[in-house]
Order: structure tokens, then C-alpha cells, then sequence
């Protein structure tokens, strides 16, 4: 039979989780590096149209960039959330500079390009 401790032992989840904030962050920089290039890709390829786009494929490109913004700011929010939630400073870091710093960088390029 399963007994719970009331000395704290129901809390070693909790622990565990800390202590593997150095790993999770790690992850969590892979997981938002490839995502953002992902979202990247998607905003990029739904804008590509040979002439000018009739009004289907601009509906279209409208749908994708909605669907990459709800993605792009449900997983910074949702990340966040979580990883405040469980007080992992690392990996709240990783996953802000993450999921800010490769479009800021974009727009920086951008400024500079044109």
C-alpha cells in the first residue's frame, strides 16, 4: 500500500524538477531556436506568389500570419508561465532569449538592409 509521508517527501517532485533546470533549459533553447525558425519559414513561404496575389492568396497569407503569431506568442506566454511557475530561472531565461532575440535580430538586418 501507498502511504504519504507528511514530512515532506510528498514534495520530491518538486525538487527533482529544480534540479534539472539545467537540462530543461538546454532543451528549452533547442525546442525555441527550431520553433522560431520554423514560424520563420511559414511567414516566408505563405508571401511567396508569382505576380501580384489575387484575393485567395492574400486570405491565405493573412490565415498563415495569424496562425504564426497565435503560435509564436501562445509558446513565449505558455513558457513562461510554466517555467515561472515552477521557478526555473534558466530555463525562463533560455526560453525568453530564445523566442525575442531571433526576431529582434531579423528586424535589426532589416533596418539595416533597407
Amino acid at each position: 500500500m501507498y502511504e504519504t509521508d507528511t514530512t515532506g517527501n510528498s514534495v520530491g517532485w518538486y525538487r527533482r524538477i529544480r534540479r534539472a533546470d539545467a537540462p530543461v533549459a538546454v532543451l528549452v533553447g533547442v525546442g525555441g531556436i527550431l520553433l522560431c525558425g520554423v514560424l520563420f519559414m511559414m511567414a516566408i513561404a505563405s508571401g511567396i506568389t508569382f505576380g501580384a496575389p489575387d484575393e485567395t492568396q492574400q486570405a491565405e497569407m493573412d490565415a498563415t500570419n495569424q496562425l504564426v503569431d497565435r503560435l509564436y506568442f501562445g509558446w513565449l506566454a505558455g513558457g513562461l508561465l510554466l517555467f515561472g511557475l515552477f521557478r526555473l530561472p534558466r530555463s525562463v531565461l533560455t526560453h525568453l532569449v530564445c523566442m525575442v532575440m531571433p526576431p529582434a535580430a531579423l528586424l535589426v538586418y532589416l533596418a539595416a538592409a533597407g
